[in-house]
């Protein structure tokens, strides 16, 4: 999903502008919260210091989200914000740090 979202930057954007940057970034902030997530991953629940931390990122993109949906009400954008959900609650059953 972050991959996507960064490569079709150049399709959306004719030109080098704030908007670019903004989206860009958006792109590479859903590639660190990816890994976050994929570092954390295992067949256990994982109880790894930096776990909370990785469950508070998972809903704050959400809330971030849903902050973009409401600001552009569009189909992408809704997807994105429910795959950062469905993302959140996976991470929420198996993050079990100490929240």
């Amino acid at each position: 999903m972050a991959l996507v979202h960064m490569a079709v930057t150049a399709l959306i954007f004719d030109m080098w502008s704030s908007d670019a940057v903004w989206f860009l970034g958006t792109g590479l902030g859903l590639l660190l919260l990816a890994r976050m997530n994929l570092a954390h991953v295992g067949l256990e629940p994982s109880r790894m210091p930096t776990a909370l931390a990785v469950r508070i990122a998972n809903w704050v993109f959400v809330a971030f989200g849903l902050a973009a949906v409401s600001a552009v009400p569009e189909p992408q954008a809704v997807l994105i914000t429910v795959l950062l959900a469905l993302q959140a609650i996976a991470s929420h059953r198996t993050l079990l740090g100490s929240a």
